[in-house]
C-alpha cells in the first residue's frame, strides 16, 4: 500500500491535546486539527497508516543521504579557510 502525502504530511505536524477522558488532534502550535485536515486520518486505513508511519520512519536516513554531500563540501570549504598559507 502507498502512504497518502496528505497523511503523511499531518502525522509530522500533530500532538494530541488530552483533557479529562477526551482528546483531541492540535498542531504542535496547539491549533487545533479543522474538519478537514481531519479527514485524510480518519479515512486512512490501518495498512496506509503503517504506510505512512514506515515513510516517516525511513525520512531521516533519506535526509541524511541527501544532504551528506553538502554538509562534506561545507566542512571541506571550512576546514580549507582555516588551513594555515603555506610558507606560513
Amino acid at each position: 500500500m502507498t502512504a497518502r502525502p496528505e497523511v503523511v504530511a499531518l502525522l509530522t505536524y500533530f500532538d494530541v491535546e488530552r483533557t479529562g477522558a477526551r482528546q483531541r488532534f492540535v498542531h504542535r502550535d496547539r491549533r487545533p486539527f479543522t474538519v478537514k485536515e481531519i479527514e485524510p486520518i480518519d479515512s486512512a486505513t490501518d495498512a496506509g497508516m503503517r504506510a505512512a508511519a514506515s515513510r516517516l520512519a525511513a525520512a531521516p536516513q533519506r535526509l541524511t543521504e541527501l544532504i551528506a554531500p553538502y554538509i562534506h563540501a561545507v566542512v571541506e570549504d571550512a576546514e580549507d579557510r582555516r588551513a594555515p598559507a603555506e610558507g606560513s
